[in-house]
This record gives structure tokens, sequence and C-alpha cells, in this order.
């Protein structure tokens, strides 16, 4: 009962979607997502280790990192979590070594630094996780993120001491 339930959220979840969509289609118009040209799809990889130099989040996780492989956001990471919560905030169902959590992501590139507000999942039985990575603000070419909006997922590597993911998603710059 619960995975037919599921199924008939997710066909209510898609039917919305293209009742949403669909009528954004102008006849003779191409279509698009979104309406702004700054926007490119990105992929990379990002790597970081735990870190507790200048580590100033209220719950004393940090890490620092790179992002290779994506152009424009090629650069140095460091991360600061706000919150975590264990059971990734669902106790009936989820070990309590599952946790959501969300906080801020600093990314210095060659053509200015991008801050996202980070949500995630880390699953620690199977040592993987995901996150959502949303802009709040930027300098130079990134000094307007726009509908900027990527995704990062990956495994826990280095015996525990860090991250390796893949990244994905839209960045939208003021730059080439």
């Amino acid at each position: 009962m619960k995975h037919i339930s599921r199924f008939l959220l997710l066909i209510i979840l898609g039917l919305g979607l293209f009742a949403v969509v669909l009528p954004m289609k102008q006849s003779g118009a191409t279509f698009k997502v979104s309406a702004d040209n700054r926007c490119r799809p990105v992929r990379g990889t990002i790597n970081s280790v735990y870190t507790t130099q200048n580590c100033t989040s209220p719950i004393g996780l940090c890490t620092v990192g790179t992002i290779t492989g994506s152009g424009l956001l090629d650069g140095n990471t460091s991360f600061i979590a706000l919150d975590a919560a264990p059971s990734a905030g669902m106790p009936g169902v989820e070990p309590a070594a599952n946790l959501s959590y969300s906080g801020q992501l600093t990314i210095v590139a060659r053509q200015g630094t991008l801050v996202t507000n980070d949500l995630g999942v880390l699953d620690a039985a199977h040592l993987a996780f995901t996150e959502m990575e949303r802009p709040s603000s930027g300098t130079g070419v990134f000094a307007n993120p726009g509908n900027s909006v990527f995704f990062i997922s990956g495994s826990i590597v280095d015996n525990g001491q860090g991250f390796q993911g893949d990244l994905s998603g839209t960045a939208c710059s003021d730059g080439q």
C-alpha cells in the first residue's frame, strides 16, 4: 500500500508539473525553462576534507576543498554546517546516524566568489550524501546569481576524513 501511495504521489506531482509548464509554450516559440540567458549547465567534481582551522560552525563541522572540471565554478571551497538533524529529521524511519543538514558553501573561483545555502542528507550506513546548492550572494561574475541551482552527490572517502562528489546543475553569471 505504501508503494502505491508513493507511486500515486509521483504521478500527481508529474501531472502538476505538466499543468504549469505546458501552458508556457507559445505557438512557434522555442521552449525555455528559464528566461535568464546568463545561465548555463555545469558539471564537475568536488573533493573536500573536514577541518577545524577557522571553523565557525555552531555544530563544529567545516570542510575545505576544490571543485574541478566545471569551468565557471572551478576553485576552492569552504563549507560551514549551521545545523543538523539526526535520523534525517525522521526518527521513526531513519537510523540516528543518518543526518539532514544545512549550511553555507563558499566557492572562490577565478572570476568571483559564490556563496550558497546548502541543504543535504548524509546516509552514514552507505557512506553517501546528496545536497542542493541555492546561491544566496556573490562577487565578480556571481554578483547576480539569478536562478542558479546545482546538486552535489557522492560518497565519504579517505576513511571518513572527506567527501568526493559529482556536481551538476545550472550556474548563472554575468560573464562568459
